[in-house]
Parts: C-alpha cells; structure tokens; sequence
C-alpha cells in the first residue's frame, strides 16, 4: 500500500490548506459535520513565534478555518513542559500567538487539565498510562507537529508530537524512568499506537536545527506537509533535511517494528524538489542515537540564569537546584535528558562536556 505525502513549497503568508490536503481526500474525508477536531499543537512552552519553538499561529489558523469550512468544531491544545495548569496552559498560548487566535475565530482553547488511564496492549515498555482529557474527548485529532531537532531524540517530528498527551509532571517521571534513549524511543512508539491522530499537517516553513527542541536556531526551509501516516512523513522529512533516518531513534524503533511504510507517495512536489542543504543536528547527534544512559554532554547553567526554578521543577532526578540565585547541577544524579535545557526562558543552560 502507497502511503501519500503532500508537500508544498510556501510561506505562512500563502499557506493552501485544500491544496495541500486535497491529494489525501481533503478534510472532508476525515471530518464530520459536528466533530470536535483537536488541532494538537507543539507547545513546549511559552515561547513566541519568532522563536519557532512552537507551531506558528498562521499554520493553526488556516487548519482551524479549513476545520471549520467542513463543518467541524476545533479545538487547540497540547500539555507543555512542567506542571500541567491552567496557569502555564495561559501563558504558553499568550505567548505562542493562540490565545489572540482563538479569539479572533471565537474557537476554543484547552484548559482541561484532568487525565484519565489508559490500556496500552501493543506496548513494548509501557502497557498502561496517564493520557489527557483534551485527547481522550476529541472526535478527530489533527496533529500539527513542527521540523524541529531533539537534543535527546535527535529530531522531534510526527512520531513525538503525541508525547503531548500526557500530563506535564508525568514527562518529567517518565524521563527518569526510560533514562536509556531506546527506550524513551519505545515509549514513544507505544503512546502513539494508543492515540494516533487522523491526520498530520507539518509546520515546515521556518523549523528548527542545531540545539532544539527549545534553544536551537530558527530555519527557513519553505514547506508545508501532510500525511496520515506519520512514519511517511518523518521518513520524508529525513529526505528533505538529508538525515538519516535510522539515526533518529523513534524511527528506528519503528523500522524494528516493521511499522515503516513499504512505499511512500509524493502527488504534489517530491522530497528533491525542496531539499534543504546545511540543516544541522544537535551536537552529538549521532552518539544520543545510539541510546545508553547519556551522552557526553552534560547540562550547565550560565549566567544569564534568572533563578526562575523552572528547571529544578521539572528535573525527573532532582538533580537540578537554584542554590543563591543561580541553578546548579549535581551530576551525579543527572541522567542528560535535557529537559532543563529545553524549557529554559532564557536559554540560559548550555551543553557542554563535563570532564
């Protein structure tokens, strides 16, 4: 079976939504009048646009209207890094464009906070957990994950945008306890077969290289993609960046899996037709690929730390304190997640080799 990739080359100024959906049946074939869709963002934290730390406003706003136009009713959510609060869900969505969004469209915001346990049969490593309301009440989910790196997961695409549906505190704990890369990859692969979205539209226009998902460098690479597979997807991302993809550890465990498509489709442009030269993986890239319980690299705080506890809220191991108005690692009982580093406000945690 072919699985079919709509890419197109554009800015958020002539984002096409029924162009780029229109080869996989138009969102017509997935939604029905009266549906409550799930437009399920990537909101690490809160950040602005410009930063493109989360999915751009202008690509939620056309999915939102296109939702809409075929009689659905959409609503916006996701469970940032750290406490999972009303609080946090208002300041990300201020910040990332959405709340002025919602507004103006007069659509919905999530602010339920409540989860729910889940049976995972197919689960490798996890067989039951946690997952949010906001997911489990949806009709259809339409998942809008952005081209972004991973310092732990090497790039954060389709395969990890539904790590979003657990509760924030229960990242952090699940941080420590798949500390090995292959097997936070395998608890990945096991949440999305729990809750699969229908539908995937990539935010490809300006993405992310180097340090992400949160300290990284903006990058325009000009597309817009959709698939209902989001194996096929990924995979063409990998194309489009030059990537190999068995280096990224969630499509690994994939391919281990036999999940990967036996052919991809391209109806609109072809991956070679918008290749992006000089995207830049994380550092150590290819070692965090290889799984074990951390690379090389070690979190360290510098001084444009504000103290603000943000890290030490969220370590799984504890092992990250504000100790006279400066955070402070104890390595010892840093497992090199990166969590501290991706929702820091202020970038203020470089990665550096800790000898």
């Amino acid at each position: 079976m072919v699985e079919p990739v709509a890419i197109q080359k554009c800015g958020y100024e002539n984002l096409d939504i029924a162009a780029l959906l229109g080869p996989l049946g138009g969102l017509g074939s997935i939604i029905k009048k009266g549906d409550k869709v799930l437009l399920k963002v990537n909101l690490l934290s809160a950040s602005e646009p410009i930063k493109a730390v989360t999915t751009n406003p202008a690509v939620v706003e056309a999915v939102a209207k296109a939702v809409m136009e075929a009689g659905g009713t959409p609503i916006i959510g996701d469970s940032p890094a750290g406490a999972f609060s009303k609080f946090w869900l208002e300041r990300a969505y201020k910040a990332a464009g959405f709340k002025d969004l919602a507004k103006r469209l007069g659509i919905e915001l999530n602010y339920d906070t409540g989860s729910r346990i889940v049976e995972i049969p197919q689960g490798k490593v996890l067989k039951r957990s946690k997952i949010c309301n906001y997911i489990l009440n949806a009709d259809r989910i339409v998942a809008l994950p952005k081209i972004k790196t991973h310092m732990l997961m090497v790039l954060t695409l389709s395969t990890k945008i539904m790590y979003g549906s657990i509760p924030g505190l229960t990242k952090a704990r699940y941080h420590a306890r798949f500390s090995k890369r292959t097997d936070f990859a395998k608890m990945l692969m096991d949440i999305l077969t729990a809750v699969r979205p229908d539908l995937f539209i990539m935010d490809g226009v300006i993405g992310m290289d180097q340090n992400g998902p949160g300290s990284g460098r903006p990058v325009k690479i000009g597309v817009m993609m959709a698939s209902k597979d989001p194996l096929a997807m990924d995979l063409a991302v990998c194309q489009i960046i030059g990537v190999e993809p068995l280096g990224v550890p969630t499509l690994r465990e994939a391919r281990i899996r036999e999940l990967w498509p036996k052919e991809i489709g391209f109806p609109l442009l072809r991956p070679e037709d918008v290749k992006y030269k000089g995207f830049e993986l994380p550092k150590r890239a290819g070692e965090l690929a290889k799984g074990g319980k951390g690379g090389k690299l070690s979190p360290s705080p510098t001084d444009k730390c504000i103290a603000c506890g943000r890290c030490e809220a969220l370590c799984p191991r504890k092992a990250i304190k504000v100790v006279e108005k400066r955070a402070k690692v104890n390595y010892g009982l840093c497992i090199r997640c990166y969590c501290c580093h991706e929702v820091c406000p202020e970038n203020a945690i470089d990665l550096v080799e800790i000898k």
